[in-house]
């Protein structure tokens, strides 16, 4: 079968190679993947620009898949549509056993410690399989195991409620278009920093650019994936008492904050990380509820990935995906 592989770290090293075919085992569903989405995670993965680790090497990427099931399970059927929720975990530490799968120190993200899906079959463990609606579209689908899960966890760790102000910074990218759609189901105020104009199509209440944003801004929770330098200016534009949540460091993973800001307006600032498998099948069943949507800007095929990479590192209207099969 084809696969995208890497032996070593760069985009130059990123080939689309004949492999071995996964073997069968007890407790996993083989799957073929259909689409697959190009992140940031990704990207880094190719680069060998992660703050883990990668394994095995050669390499497999792809950490967001949607397919079909190859074969039955307990509670998947062969040809049912499904997604992979793509954490991997032992089942056994305190973090597991108490719903918290994706912190699993003896674990890590599917794509990153073991090979992923770029690949035109794969095996996955059944209980990280879960079927997707009909009425889900598959560019939806392939969307939800990183930019869907990672947002509304983030809005869940931040306690977000209905009336208050959310500001997304980021907010075209592929978790800032959830994250605005979700704060405008909870019934939020949402105010989208961004250069593009179709937020407002997304449920955005109002839009603004890192150039133009008034000084009155002030939010009750602020989801920032940015990192660098916006992540210490973001503080400014918090209410008292008011909370940020952070997920990534798309502009540098260090940055210069104002202390005094934190404690007298009783700030707090919250880190997130993918979510549970809890949280998928709820935010399985809200898409489908709420049919939540996605801009898509191009799809390659997985012969073109090395185009698709070069494509998503510049300036793009939406996701960039793989068709696999």
């Amino acid at each position: 079968m084809k696969a995208a592989v890497i032996d070593n770290f760069g985009l130059e090293n990123l080939k689309v190679k004949e492999v071995e075919p996964p073997k069968t085992q007890k407790g996993y569903i083989r799957v073929k993947p259909e689409l697959a989405g190009i992140n940031p995670l990704e990207y880094n993965v190719v680069g060998g620009k992660l703050l883990y680790g990668v394994n095995p090497m050669p390499h497999v990427p792809g950490s967001e898949i949607m397919g079909t099931s190859l074969e039955d399970g307990k509670n998947i059927r062969k040809g049912d549509r499904v997604v992979i929720y793509n954490r991997i975990y032992d089942g056994t530490c305190e973090y597991c056993v108490s719903g918290r799968e994706y912190l699993c120190p003896n674990g890590g993200i599917y794509g990153v410690v073991s090979n992923g899906g770029y690949a035109e079959e794969i095996s996955v463990k059944e209980e990280n399989v879960f079927g997707i609606p009909d009425t889900i579209s598959d560019y939806v689908a392939v969307s939800l195991p990183i930019d869907a899960l990672t947002a509304y966890h983030a809005l869940k760790e931040s306690e977000a409620r209905c009336g208050e102000h959310l500001v997304v910074y980021g907010a075209s990218g592929n978790t800032g278009l959830f994250s605005v759609q979700l704060g405008r189901i909870m019934g939020m105020n949402v105010t989208a920093i961004t250069r593009k104009k179709y937020l407002m199509e997304f449920g955005a209440d109002q839009t603004y650019t890192m150039d133009n944003l008034p000084e009155n801004l002030n939010a009750d929770v602020l989801v920032n994936p940015l990192g660098g330098e916006f992540f210490g200016d973001s503080l400014k534009h918090m209410k008292r008492r008011g909370r940020m949540v952070t997920f990534g460091v798309l502009n540098g993973p260090t940055s210069t904050l104002h202390i005094g800001s934190i404690y007298t307006k009783e700030l707090k600032i919250i880190g997130s990380t993918g979510g549970s498998r809890k949280d998928f099948k709820e935010i399985i069943d809200i898409t489908e509820k709420n049919q939540l949507r996605v801009k898509v800007d191009k799809v390659f095929p997985l012969e073109e990935i090395g185009k698709a990479m070069e494509y998503f590192s510049g300036s793009r209207e939406g996701r960039v995906l793989l068709k696999i099969n």
